[in-house]
């Protein structure tokens, strides 16, 4: 025999409950969402600048073996620059030959308001 007294047994979640829930799901990610981003940027920033100090370790190990940094360029020394899809590189070689500046400035609407970063010869950095 079964006691019947007419109360509802509180199975689930309520719908009011779901919504408060995925209400605070919305705020966290609505805050989260962002610093993710700038997370993301910051790392293919660092990435760029690490390919920016390789590039100017193997300029100097092509000046130290030839005395110029004539004949020098982006894809001999450093492959990796030319596939960073965030960042394009360059290479200025002055008049004489004895200096260069490295520029890589943002490319891809991910990086946009990123600062364009640079690198000379006498090792002064813009980032």
């Amino acid at each position: 025999m079964t006691d019947f007294t007419g109360q509802r047994s509180s199975r689930g979640f309520t719908l009011i409950e779901i919504m408060i829930v995925v209400i605070i799901v919305g705020i966290l990610a609505s805050i989260a969402y962002p610093s993710y981003l700038d997370h993301v940027r910051r790392g293919h920033q660092t990435e760029a600048q690490g390919q920016i100090m390789e590039l100017a370790s193997a300029l100097e190990a092509h000046r130290a073996k030839n005395f110029t940094y004539s004949g020098a360029s982006v894809s001999a020394l450093a492959p990796a620059l030319n596939s960073n899809e965030h960042y394009n590189t360059a290479l200025a070689l002055s008049n004489s030959n004895q200096a260069y500046t490295i520029t890589a400035t943002p490319s891809s609407s991910l990086m946009s308001g990123m600062p364009t970063l640079t690198l000379n010869n006498l090792g002064v950095t813009s980032w």
